[in-house]
């Protein structure tokens, strides 16, 4: 994996066995949004980019896990800017109160 070209991949790709042959799948290492670390579920969150048609799709990978079961989202690129935009939207209508683990 390490020995394909730098073009074929984006710069953040970890160069796994997905991302190996036709229509590669990318993914970038994840990053925990765990505050305490005791949370039921698990999230982490990276980039995804696969390379079919002209404009590869890409956007959010989001890996959620409560213990040893893990469920991997890719999320497109068009949706993963909502989602951000909208996350921040609905987290500002919280009060202090609500700032707790589920």
């Amino acid at each position: 994996m390490s020995n394909l070209p730098n073009a074929v991949h984006p710069p953040w790709c970890l160069r796994g066995p997905d991302c190996v042959g036709p229509n590669d799948l990318h993914r970038s290492r994840l990053i925990g949004t765990a505050n305490r670390g005791d949370e039921v579920i698990q999230v982490r969150i990276g980039l995804w980019q696969m390379d079919v048609g002209p404009t590869p799709p890409s956007g959010l990978l989001l890996e959620l896990s409560a213990g040893c079961d893990v469920e991997s989202w890719p999320i497109d690129l068009a949706q993963s800017r909502s989602l951000a935009h909208l996350s921040q939207r609905l987290v500002r209508q919280l009060g202090p109160d609500s700032i707790r683990a589920a």
